[in-house]
C-alpha cells in the first residue's frame, strides 16, 4: 500500500506523474515520481483543461507537488475522511506539474483503453 500525494488515499497502486523540485534539480535533473491515485489525477487534468495557457495565475503559493513557490492553480481534491465520509479541499499545483500531469493521464487513459481492448480485464 502507498499513499496518494495529493489527497493521502492509501491504495495497492497509484499513477506516477513526473515532477521536478527546485530543491532536488541537480541530484535529480530527470524529475522525481510522486503517485497519485485516479480521482486526483482526474480532478488535477480537470484543472489543466480549464486554464487559459495564456492567463498567469494571480495565485503565488508553493506547489504540494515539487515545492516550487511562484505562480499556482487551485485544484479540488476529495479527501477521505473516517467522521465525514469526503471532505472537499483544494491545493496548489504549479503549471509545470499540471502539464506532466496532463501526460501522465493520456497515458494511464490510453493503457486503460489498450487493455480493455485485449480482453484480459486487468484493471
Amino acid at each position: 500500500m502507498t499513499d496518494c500525494d495529493l489527497c493521502g488515499k492509501g491504495l495497492p497502486t497509484l499513477i506516477p506523474v513526473r515532477t521536478y523540485p527546485p530543491l532536488l534539480k541537480f541530484a535529480y535533473p530527470e524529475g522525481v515520481w510522486k503517485g497519485l491515485c485516479e480521482t486526483c489525477l482526474d480532478s488535477a487534468q480537470k484543472t489543466y483543461i480549464y486554464i487559459d495557457k495564456d492567463e498567469i495565475s494571480c495565485r503565488r503559493n508553493k506547489c504540494v507537488l515539487c515545492g516550487h513557490k511562484g505562480r499556482v492553480h487551485p485544484v479540488e481534491l476529495q479527501v477521505p475522511d473516517f467522521s465525514k465520509g469526503i471532505v472537499k479541499k483544494e491545493v496548489n499545483v504549479c503549471p509545470k506539474c499540471l502539464e506532466s500531469i496532463d501526460k501522465a493521464y493520456v497515458k494511464f487513459k490510453r493503457e486503460q483503453i489498450e487493455c480493455s481492448a485485449c480482453g484480459h480485464g486487468h484493471h
